[in-house]
């Protein structure tokens, strides 16, 4: 007796060929020095032709032209001393152009009644050095960060 199989019969394998996968091939990239030099040369020529149509009409002067205005010389002549404190020394005289809290002295003409430097003591901003200054009635100290540009100017009232 045969009995019959539950499960059909499996089929046999049929053998398959293997094909060789295809892909496509890379696309060429736009990379490198390429494309900043094609940029930086667009870019250079807007400039050009940008300069170029406002000189034609004329807003900006043509710098190579023959009209062009003569590029001015100019000589240094100086406008005497500096005219801050800053540079004030014994004998010249100052005057306040700023407030009792905010002072700004300026050098100015020696005149009855004007400040004037008696001592200068630089690299401190120690007030206490102007006390034995002879005629001494004012101060002015500058403190600087750098503590080698800190000063003191002792100074009294001209007769």
């Amino acid at each position: 007796m045969h009995t019959p199989d539950r499960y059909p019969p499996e089929p046999l394998a049929q053998p398959t060929e293997l094909l060789p996968i295809v892909q496509a091939p890379p696309r060429p990239r736009m990379g490198g020095r390429g494309p900043a030099i094609i940029g930086i040369a667009l870019l250079t020529a807007s400039l050009v032709i940008f300069v170029g149509v406002l000189v034609a009409l004329k807003i900006v002067p043509n710098p190579l032209g023959p009209d062009a205005p003569p590029i001015p010389v100019a000589t240094a002549t100086p406008s005497g001393p500096p005219r801050t404190a800053r540079f004030a020394q014994p004998g010249d005289c100052v005057a306040n152009q700023g407030t009792e809290q905010d002072p700004e002295l300026v050098l100015t003409e020696c005149a009855p009644g004007a400040l004037e430097v008696l001592a200068r003591f630089d690299a401190t901003s120690d007030t206490g050095a102007c006390a034995d200054v002879k005629d001494y009635r004012y101060h002015y100290f500058f403190d600087s960060e750098l503590e080698g540009l800190d000063f003191v100017l002792c100074m009294g009232e001209r007769p």
